[in-house]
């Protein structure tokens, strides 16, 4: 069993138990209690649970889940459409880009293949099922575990392909962006894929409409010192400061 698999395992279990014990998952797992202790403390680092004597515990958060990938993908379609156009403007044309799945990436990935010009990695079926028949830009979809709801690929195999690559941009749709908790995904698997794109780049561009200013999820994703640019529309908060980035305004167009 790959480390991923056994932290979705852990994450199911506290959902249910709210505890869980070393020696426990240690059996359940097959695998020592040192590697154990690594996974927790690896998961206590990304903010999905807390260590304690003999174990870890469930975040006490109230978060509501996700909605399914198909609502999210009409949801706030003429902010999404209005954040992926001027998204696309910040890239310049012949530049290699990391697109993670999300309903915000698809717009933003629509917009890049009217332009032409741009190799695209991606682990979003839909994103390369979007960009890939255009012939307008270079679409590599990387392999990996397709997900039951969310039409993308995940997993090690995902996250080891992703390491072959070198891009120009990271572009990433995170669930929520806080001014305490930097940017959050809800599922740990999803987290995983936003950080190693962004590792793997040269600079991280966060597509983020207004609703999500100011939330937060289950998992981080990175802080806000290592966002270079942020894109929402313009009805977003405008406290929220990048220490090292840059925020663009989106203009809506009346009726969207």
């Amino acid at each position: 069993m790959q480390s991923y698999e056994r932290h979705a395992k852990v994450l199911e279990l506290l959902a249910v138990e709210r505890r869980v014990f070393t020696n426990q998952l240690a059996r359940m797992f097959d695998v020592s209690r040192e590697t154990v202790r690594r996974d927790l403390l690896d998961m206590e680092q990304e903010g999905v649970l807390v260590r304690v004597h003999g174990g870890a515990t469930a975040v006490e958060r109230d978060i509501a889940p996700e909605p399914a990938f198909s609502e999210r993908l009409v949801a706030h379609a003429g902010k999404k459409a209005a954040i992926g156009a001027l998204a696309a403007t910040l890239i310049p044309r012949g530049s290699t880009v990391f697109i993670d799945a999300g309903t915000t990436t698809c717009a933003f990935a629509r917009a890049l293949a009217r332009v032409g010009d741009f190799r695209i990695i991606t682990n979003s079926i839909e994103i390369a099922r979007l960009t890939g028949p255009a012939q307008t830009c270079d679409t590599l979809l990387l392999g990996g575990r397709p997900h039951a709801d969310v039409p993308a690929t995940y997993g090690e195999m995902t996250l080891s392909e992703i390491d072959r690559f070198l891009a120009d941009y990271a572009v990433i749709s995170p669930v929520g962006l806080h001014a305490d908790r930097g940017a959050t995904d809800y599922a740990l698997h999803e987290a995983e894929v936003a950080r190693a794109m962004m590792r793997r780049s040269r600079d991280c561009i966060m597509l983020c409409h207004s609703e999500k200013i100011g939330t937060e999820s289950r998992v981080s994703i990175c802080r806000l010192d290592e966002i270079g640019h942020l894109v929402t529309d313009e009805t977003a908060e405008r406290s929220l400061r990048l220490p090292r980035g840059e925020i663009h305004y989106a203009p809506i167009r009346p009726g969207a």
